[in-house]
């Protein structure tokens, strides 16, 4: 099962290492591991571990795989953990780059994006093998492993921290800057209180499959006039040793991760430096619980990702657990609107008060990198303020940046609410709903009314996008989608909330 250690190997197939330890200056040679796995290996095992040994002295160790990817039919993800334990929530977690790189290097100075620097202990490490896909006639893979000691300079697409970065270990074989070197920049509220930010939550870097640097990716998401901005890279925050993203004051910059399982993906946003929430949980494992609870105590929000794509794995087949806050209604990759806010909406049904967002999803160009994107209400420019706004479901999902955010009000009697809030109403109560959609005018919006998952009929917008609906109250909750003329989804607010007296 998951995180336990995977069959022995033949010792013909270990990786041979001197006991004594490296010859300062000099490498040993390169060893190789060689395993066949089969779909059976698939079921019973979905994550297999291969040991090595890196002795004594080494300060770089280079790690690299091959198979047979069998046009597509075979994926196999690559990671590394160091001497210590493999169950849940290790701190033997060296790092992770799924199927996107062939080969790794770490050493204490520098490493391959994905991967943590930091000192290499001696002693059996393991390289993770993900069987993301594996043909029915199987695959061979095989693991070259090669251990310099000493300290190489650096190499062509590697991270190397600053010489005088103050590195604190907060694990073993990780490291997080101290606060007072924090990369984070500082974003104050501007003066006029509340207002809408446009945010990106799910993006990608060269820390796992995406195609630009963290600092670029920012850069891009500047000029697209994003306020704020998660760095999302698959299992791993490794981003966050990037020295570059220091000197970057817009858009805010928020750390997260999506944690990739098998059984779906999610996003956590909110953590440190140094953070890392486990992925190796199947669908039909009860620790699930655990790694929402390991997540929400590193400070993160926990949210489900694309809950009905169709890729394997990529859907959301685990439990909803408590702790789970937000879910994707919107993915410019995956798709399938329709089918997740039909997802949301069964949550929402059974009184769970969980945030609908929406991404780009963004890897590379050409893909638009604001489609779709969160509007979020916020009364402050600070990771604090744009994830309690989110929290509160203080966010409309748009499909792109260039629109206006519309206005819609919810009033019953004195009472007014926008998305996330609640109105106490009595059933059947009259209700008044007020549009105001500017980017809209002229192009026939029109707004479909969602009470307790029931759709109501589509209603047209006037030509400056306005309109004021009345209907009676229903207890339980009220959400608002918006339609472009080529019946793309402009807007999703989150539920106002109707509350019995």
């Amino acid at each position: 099962m998951f995180g336990a250690r995977a069959a022995a190997i033949s010792t013909t197939l270990l990786v041979a290492a001197a006991q004594a330890g490296v010859e300062p200056g000099r490498s040993t040679a390169p060893h190789s591991i060689t395993r066949h796995f089969t779909p059976a290996d698939r079921v019973s095992g979905r994550y297999q571990y291969l040991p090595f040994d890196v002795p004594a002295g080494t300060g770089t160790l280079r790690v690299s795989y091959q198979y047979d990817r069998a046009n597509g039919n075979n994926v196999v993800d690559l990671g590394l953990f160091e001497p210590g334990s493999l169950e849940i929530g290790t701190r033997a977690f060296r790092g992770y780059s799924g199927g996107a790189k062939a080969a790794v290097t770490i050493s204490a100075a520098e490493t391959t994006p994905g991967y943590r620097p930091g000192p290499l202990p001696a002693g059996q490490w393991h390289a993770l093998l993900g069987l993301y896909k594996v043909d029915e006639r199987g695959v061979t893979v095989t693991v070259t492993v090669d251990t310099e000691a000493g300290a190489d300079p650096p190499a062509p697409g590697m991270v190397r921290l600053k010489p005088d970065a103050t590195l604190q270990p907060v694990a073993a074989g990780m490291v997080r800057l101290k606060p007072d070197t924090t990369l984070r920049p500082d974003a104050t509220s501007r003066p006029d209180g509340a207002r809408w930010l446009m945010g990106a939550l799910h993006m990608h870097t060269l820390h796992s499959d995406g195609t630009v640097s963290p600092v670029e990716l920012m850069r891009l998401a500047r000029d697209a006039g994003f306020d704020f901005v998660a760095i999302t890279d698959h299992n791993n925050t490794t981003h966050t040793d990037d020295p570059a993203l220091g000197n970057l004051d817009r858009p805010l910059w928020i750390v997260g991760e999506e944690v990739t399982t098998p059984g779906g993906h999610a996003n956590v946003w909110g953590l440190k430096a140094g953070d890392w929430v486990d992925f190796r949980i199947a669908p039909e494992d009860r620790r699930i619980n655990d790694l929402v609870g390991a997540a929400r105590r590193l400070g993160g929000l926990f949210s489900i990702n694309h809950p009905a794509s169709e890729c394997a794995g990529c859907g959301w087949s685990h439990e909803v657990v408590d702790g789970v806050e937000g879910v994707e209604i919107s993915n410019g990759r995956h798709g399938e609107v329709e089918k997740a806010l039909a997802f949301w909406d069964q949550l929402l049904i059974t009184g769970r008060r969980i945030t609908g967002v929406g991404s780009s999803d963004w890897h590379a160009a050409p893909n638009p990198i604001d489609v779709a994107n969160v509007r979020v209400y916020a009364d402050a420019l600070t990771e604090e303020a744009i994830l309690s706004a989110i929290r509160n479901g203080r966010v409309i999902v748009m499909g792109r940046a260039r629109d206006e955010t519309p206005e819609i009000i919810v009033r019953a009697g004195d009472q007014a609410a926008r998305g996330g809030q609640a109105l106490t109403v009595a059933a059947g109560a009259p209700m008044v709903v007020e549009v105001n959609a500017a980017s809209l005018k002229g192009r026939h919006g029109t707004l479909v009314a969602v009470t307790n998952g029931v759709r109501a009929a589509a209603v047209s917008l006037d030509e400056l996008g306005q309109l004021t609906l009345r209907q009676r109250a229903n207890p339980g909750y009220l959400r608002f989608e918006l339609y472009a003329d080529d019946g793309s989804l402009f807007a999703a607010t989150n539920p106002v909330y109707l509350v019995r007296p």
